[in-house]
């Protein structure tokens, strides 16, 4: 019987050291959260030993009155009904709670896809603006290929044109001097006329 005194007390000491290592050294203020996955009671006054005035869900947003450290108590305000009472300070955080951060994360979470959804429609204009440009350039290219055979094949046809001119003009020349030689052969054998004083001498 003795023992089984003597292991009582000693897991109730165990749970009061576990409560002041846990103990958070909050000052008052808002934005404090009652922890998640617990349900507490709260009290008319700073200890177990007061009357309960009802229970706190876990995740309910509170503000801090008062911090009593000497009892591991604090004397809070519900955000959602309004009341006042003390709670143990090891179930206080400052950290929001899971039902707070979930439509925060999950507004997050919207913006994040709208914004990958807006990246993804903006990736799929930029590749068809691609697409387009390299066929546009894939036409110019042709064309350009088009042109400079055009143009290599009007500049064979103008050499062409000039040699032909060239030979024109050469055997044009030849002709005129072969004329010219032959008028000043023909000239040569053709009989001098005799003047009058010759005829009277």
């Amino acid at each position: 019987m003795f023992r089984k005194w003597l292991a009582l007390v000693m897991v109730a000491f165990s749970f009061q050291a576990f409560g002041l290592q846990d103990t958070p050294d909050m000052e008052p203020s808002s934005s404090h959260y009652i922890k998640d996955e617990l349900y507490i009671f709260m009290h008319s006054g700073a200890g177990r030993n007061y009357r309960i005035l009802g229970s706190v869900e876990a995740g309910t947003p509170i503000t801090i009155l008062e911090n009593n450290r000497d009892a591991e108590f604090m004397k809070i305000k519900e955000h959602t009904e309004g009341r006042t009472g003390w709670v143990e300070s090891r179930y206080v955080t400052d950290e929001m709670s899971r039902a707070e951060q979930l439509p925060i994360i999950s507004g997050r979470l919207a913006d994040s896809q709208a914004s990958l959804q807006g990246l993804q429609s903006e990736n799929g204009r930029l590749k068809q603006q691609l697409s387009s440009a390299r066929r546009e350039l894939n036409e110019l290219k042709t064309q350009t290929d088009s042109q400079a055979r055009e143009i290599k094949q009007l500049s064979s046809t103008l050499e062409n044109q000039e040699k032909d001119e060239m030979v024109k003009w050469f055997t044009r020349g030849g002709m005129v001097a072969g004329a010219g030689v032959l008028l000043g052969v023909i000239l040569t054998f053709l009989p001098k006329k005799r003047g009058r004083n010759s005829e009277w001498v």
